[in-house]
């Protein structure tokens, strides 16, 4: 297939990123609500690890290993789609939204498609 073919035709990623806007939406709409009147607040787009990266001191053994640009980064982390606070404890859970499209009820494991479960899991490990 060609590359203005493959432009044109119809791909999952479409149909799957609408989708997570509006589970994205739903999510968040329906915390709302429940937390009103409670001690916990939902934060869209916490941007808690926005410098996680950044303020990590390397070496300058590590340093010499890894590509530096010339413009210093100022801005490199993670970015949940939201957190869940205690404003009583402040505890805080990060939340990622994410849709196995594809699931068809009664079927086989290999039958979904995504690996939305792999995605949501590297914010939980380590990075070596």
């Amino acid at each position: 297939m060609g590359s203005d073919a493959n432009r044109l035709r119809k791909k999952w990623q479409d149909y799957s990123a609408k989708n997570a806007g509006t589970a994205e939406k739903d999510f968040y709409q329906a915390f709302k609500i429940i937390f009103e009147d409670t001690e916990f607040e939902i934060i869209s787009k916490p941007n808690d690890f926005s410098k996680i990266y950044v303020d990590v001191h390397l070496s300058m053994q590590e340093l010499s290993e890894i590509y530096t640009p010339d413009i210093p980064i100022t801005k490199h982390g993670v970015f949940p789609d939201y957190a869940i606070r205690n404003t009583e404890t402040k505890k805080t859970i990060y939340i990622e939204v994410k849709r196995q499209d594809g699931w068809v009820e009664g079927g086989k494991r290999a039958d979904g498609r995504g690996n939305a479960h792999e995605r949501s899991c590297k914010f939980f490990t380590p990075g070596y």
